[in-house]
């Protein structure tokens, strides 16, 4: 752990990448009770503790990591969030991973101009922008964990280590497990200002750099993932564009009157670069 201590405010940490508050950290936790009518599920997820704004800890040791880059194929819903393990010292086969909440100011990699964040996947710039942002966000984690020990063993932080999901204190023979620091989760006044120098050195590594399998795939086979086609809400319409052949090219629309009388067809909307169509379903607009 950095010996290195710096005074930071609750509030200021509030707004660093690694902010701990249980109401950031409830923030990713909302949009799913709202948009969830299974009991069951609702009280799975409150039963789980925000231990930053990046992670929250349930006591059976299970822990929900956030994604903040778009996954298209690259991997990153599983390299981001094996970052972040890697400095919690978390064990991964018991990590399980969401996409975060679309707050820039905190979870924000690097942006084009020094000293700001965006959140966007382009470029093959996702791992390069988010590496020191998620194995940074991982190690204070970790320092809230091991000041959560420290204060219910009561001996000093500089005295504990930590190992895939445990804490331990070799002077006294003990440990606990990440899950079982649930009940005594508290947020230290004196927080860690983590420097690269003070992350862990490349022969350290147990995720980084291995071949791990991806998270998301198999929800991918079993055709459970959820994409933006598969969402449905009442009253629902669906859009569609036909463009033409050149860049720039101008449609000249001459059978409106037959598209119209098309099952399905809602409304024609003639765009500068398109042909748009609005149907009742997107089978219908497409064909349409």
């Amino acid at each position: 752990m950095p010996e290195t201590i710096k005074n930071i405010s609750r509030r200021h940490f509030l707004k660093s990448s690694g902010g701990v508050a249980i109401f950031i950290g409830m923030s990713g936790l909302l949009p799913q009770l709202i948009s969830c009518n299974d009991p069951k599920k609702i009280g799975e997820q409150l039963k789980k503790q925000p231990v930053t704004a990046w992670v929250q800890l349930s006591e059976d040791g299970q822990m929900v990591i956030y994604n903040p880059a778009a996954e298209m194929g690259q991997g990153s819903m599983t390299s981001l969030p094996l970052l972040f393990a890697e400095e919690m010292d978390a064990d991964w086969s018991k990590v399980s991973v969401e996409f975060s909440p679309q707050e820039a100011e905190i979870y924000g990699g690097e942006g084009w101009r020094p000293g700001t964040k965006l959140m966007f996947t382009v470029g093959s710039r996702t791992t390069k922008s988010y590496y020191t942002v998620m194995r940074k966000a991982g190690a204070q984690a970790r320092y809230v964990l091991l000041h959560s020990a420290a204060t219910h063993w009561e001996v000093p932080v500089s005295e504990l280590t930590t190992s895939e999901s445990f804490v331990i204190h070799e002077a006294s023979d003990r440990k606990m497990s990440y899950g079982d620091l649930v009940p005594y989760l508290n947020m230290p006044e004196v927080l860690p200002e983590i420097g690269e120098d003070q992350l862990k050195k490349k022969k350290d590594f147990r995720l980084i750099g291995k071949v791990i399998p991806r998270t998301e795939i198999p929800a991918k086979v079993d055709g459970s993932a959820q994409f933006a086609i598969d969402i449905r809400l009442p009253e629902m319409m669906y859009g569609v564009m036909e463009r033409g052949n050149l860049h720039g090219a101008t449609p000249t629309l001459t059978n409106e009157a037959e598209i119209e009388s098309l099952e399905g067809v809602l409304k024609i909307v003639t765009l500068p670069y398109a042909i748009g169509i609005s149907g009742s379903t997107l089978e219908q607009a497409l064909e349409a």
